[in-house]
């Protein structure tokens, strides 16, 4: 990242880092849920219910994670407002 950014341009800049993050969060559930169903298919164990309690606690880091993307959006229109 550039240091010659403006505190603007490095909001919108992490903005779009945390979506991503969101984005791969995501992603990785959707792989849990296979791998779950592969216990269901497979296995019959206790890693169905362990994928289970991971993935709610990814759903949980995925909703705080989009709570600071709306901050730093929040932030950013307030900012924009002062000019």
């Amino acid at each position: 990242m550039s240091e010659d950014l403006t505190a603007p341009e490095h909001l919108e800049k992490a903005r779009e880092i945390i979506w991503e993050a969101v984005d791969m969060l995501e992603e990785a559930q959707r792989v849990l849920f296979k791998a779950g169903d592969c216990y269901v298919g497979q296995v019959w164990g206790d890693g169905v219910r362990a994928i289970l309690d991971i993935t709610e606690e990814m759903s949980e880091l995925a909703g705080d994670i989009t709570a600071v993307h709306i901050e730093i959006g929040k932030l950013s229109k307030r900012d924009k407002a002062r000019d």
